[in-house]
């Protein structure tokens, strides 16, 4: 039996190497050849009720182990690790000044964003809301807030969007280059990965964009929109929260 595995409030090296313990030695047994490609794709999101919980960081997919380490659930894709030969279309988007955004769009955007906040990230909500999020609302974005949904956090290199009325636990995150191509430090990106694990061991489901999502199979992106809103509990109104951007 591996022994509990709680969260700390700082992540060490020590720690990681107890919360992927599970998985690492799974991998080695089951797959040797390719675990230590795969661990490079897998996050630690919990230990609870004698499972530990980890996730695909570019799939999305799960896998579930039990407290001794055995198999519970695997989803489809939730080791692979090969990426690099990946055929997917390539949207073919018109320029930012000639494509029609719906006025609710800019409206909720000049509204919501500041400057600095717009500048960074203003594309990336800007496609989102036009053509993934919008559809889905009937372009009604009267709850759409931003920040971190369950306390007050201080989020660096990234945005958080969430729905207040929606009737599951949703919420977009919007993942600045600092973060994809780490560049930012250990201790930022651990607390990157620290905040994402507690909105899933609190039953959000994280919608994580980047623009090469977006410039990619739309439809396939869909399909996962659809189907993390699918997976996501019952929305807690008591929740609340506050944040600062960086």
């Amino acid at each position: 039996m591996y022994p509990k595995v709680d969260f700390p409030k700082k992540v060490t090296e020590k720690w990681l190497n107890r919360a992927f313990a599970p998985l690492s030695d799974f991998l080695n047994r089951e797959r040797p050849e390719d675990a230590r490609s795969i661990m490079a794709y897998m996050m630690f999101m919990y230990n609870a009720d004698q499972q530990f919980h980890y996730r695909n960081c570019i799939t999305r997919d799960s896998i579930v182990l039990d407290q001794s380490g055995s198999l519970v659930a695997c989803g489809e894709e939730a080791l692979r690790y090969n990426f690099e030969n990946e055929e997917s279309i390539v949207v073919d988007r018109p320029s930012k000044e000639e494509r029609f955004v719906h006025p609710n769009v800019t409206d909720w955007m000049e509204k919501s964003l500041n400057k600095r906040t717009e500048e960074k990230y203003g594309e990336e909500v800007c496609i989102f809301l036009q053509e993934l999020w919008g559809p889905i609302v009937n372009f009604d974005f009267c709850n759409l807030k931003t920040g971190y949904p369950i306390k007050w956090a201080q989020m660096r290199y990234c945005l958080y969007l969430y729905p207040t009325d929606f009737p599951t636990k949703i919420t977009i995150l919007f993942v600045g280059n600092e973060i994809v191509e780490r560049r930012c430090s250990y201790s930022q990106y651990s607390e990157y990965e620290k905040l994402v694990r507690k909105l899933s061991f609190e039953g959000w489901q994280v919608i994580t964009v980047i623009r090469e999502f977006l410039d990619r199979d739309l439809d396939q992106f869909r399909l996962y929109l659809s189907k993390t809103i699918n997976l996501a509990e019952p929305r807690d109104y008591g929740d609340g929260h506050d944040i600062m951007y960086i």
